[in-house]
């Protein structure tokens, strides 16, 4: 494991919103989704080249104006949970940190290691991401490299937050630090769509020993990869299916040659239901609007890529049927088989999480007017088989950031057929200007 960077807190403030909260909406309401949700803080690093042109404290000054006058639109990440049901919209505010890195951007961009930011938070995000009572809905820790070379870790709290809303946030706070003439507003009404519930069944966060890695897939092997997992049944596989299929595989494999025998395999897949809620919701809701569908392996024998993509598509169609009607009725995330039901309260089949942020525009929208990050990363220390997709920063290809089990990831990171498709960690040198690293 790589040692993480020194870091030292040079100042540590609550940002509150420009103006305050009016009365009439100083209760926010959650939804069922965000009930069901683990109170835990997502944790995003974005990281951006030195400007000549702006120094350390402008930037810093830029960024808590910015952030003050965001979250007047945002006011619930300026509020505290108050309990399962409402957030207080007390305008408490958001924790902003101040840092110093004793080391340089290269470092990190030449071996994007998780590891080496582990300090980047401004908590012990590494040991403990829940979020407390009374804790702060969004906390924000800006680290200077020596370069000049900056790092911007957002943790927002997932009770309120997910991938899209996170995005969203992004977007009006960088468009308000540049002052930009499109002005970007969340709409928050995922409450009276998806109404709260006394008997909501809550999201299980189980925390265990992992190890991440990181994997790059260029466009001629994603386009050979989608040419390999493509059958009568499903011609024409996505990027993400093809890739998923691929990693849900090589994960089976590893855990049956950790274990020594086969187990069952479920795969749960977030889904963004912002658009095929009854009615639709807006692009701009915030909140947590993500259902998962699930697709399933059997123990018997390793399957091909090909039935795995077959499962991906069943299993899409089946929650285009029914899965959000499901999930309303039984008030949970998860809606896992019957044959296997037993089986998974037991922790008796490998069960993986993907979640894609494939074609999102985080790299545009997250330009705070220094420029665009030439990389960012979702740190993950403690949750196992979780998987998360997103694009490469110049848009060719794809990253996949795998998490399991530190014995599982041993067989994992060596599977020949992934390595057929995948760079393990390369530099993100190689398509980034080097000039102020």
């Amino acid at each position: 494991m790589e040692k993480a960077l020194e870091v030292l807190v040079r100042a540590r403030e609550s940002i509150k919103p420009a103006y305050p909260t009016p009365e009439h909406l100083r209760n926010f309401k959650l939804s069922l989704m965000d009930q069901i949700t683990f109170p835990a803080y997502v944790s995003t690093i974005f990281l951006y080249k030195a400007d000549g042109n702006v120094k350390a404290d402008q930037i810093s000054q830029c960024l808590k104006s910015s952030l003050s006058k965001t979250l007047t639109k945002f006011y619930p990440l300026a509020g505290r949970v108050k309990d399962d049901f409402s957030i207080e919209c007390n305008d408490e505010g958001a924790e902003y940190v101040e840092a110093l890195a004793n080391g340089f951007l290269f470092e990190y961009l030449q071996k994007p290691d998780q590891n080496l930011l582990r300090d980047f938070h401004p908590f012990n995000y590494a040991e403990s991401p829940v979020a407390s009572n009374g804790g702060p809905m969004m906390r924000i820790q800006a680290t200077f490299f020596k370069c000049g070379g900056l790092a911007i870790t957002v943790c927002t709290c997932h009770k309120l937050i997910d991938g899209v809303s996170l995005g969203i946030f992004v977007n009006s706070w960088t468009t308000t630090a540049r002052a930009g003439n499109k002005e970007v507003v969340p709409r928050f009404v995922a409450s009276t769509i998806f109404p709260a519930s006394e008997s909501f069944m809550p999201l299980p966060l189980h925390i265990s020993p992992v190890q991440a890695n990181r994997f790059v897939f260029d466009t001629k092997k994603i386009d050979r990869l989608r040419a390999e997992v493509s059958s009568a049944s499903v011609p024409r596989p996505s990027r993400v299916e093809a890739l998923t299929a691929l990693i849900w595989k090589c994960a089976g494999v590893a855990s049956r040659s950790n274990l020594g025998y086969s187990r069952p395999s479920l795969s749960a897949h977030a889904i963004n239901v912002r658009a095929v809620a009854e009615p639709p919701l807006p692009d701009n809701s915030v909140g947590n609007s993500v259902a998962y569908l699930m697709a399933q392996a059997s123990e018997k024998e390793i399957e091909t890529l090909q039935d795995l993509v077959c499962s991906l598509r069943k299993a899409k169609a089946e929650f285009r049927r029914n899965g959000l009607k499901t999930l309303l009725e039984n008030k949970s995330i998860f809606d896992i088989p019957e044959s296997i039901k037993d089986k998974f309260e037991k922790d008796e089949i490998d069960f993986y999480t993907f979640s894609s942020i494939v074609n999102f525009p985080y790299y545009e929208v997250a330009d705070f007017g220094w420029g665009k990050p030439v990389h960012l990363t979702f740190p993950n220390y403690l949750v196992s088989n979780l998987i998360m997709l997103m694009d490469t920063n110049d848009g060719k290809g794809i990253e996949v950031l795998v998490t399991l089990s530190p014995e599982d990831m041993a067989f994992f990171e060596r599977d020949q057929e992934l390595l057929a498709f995948a760079t393990t960690n390369p530099s993100v040198l190689g398509y980034t200007n080097t000039s102020k690293l």
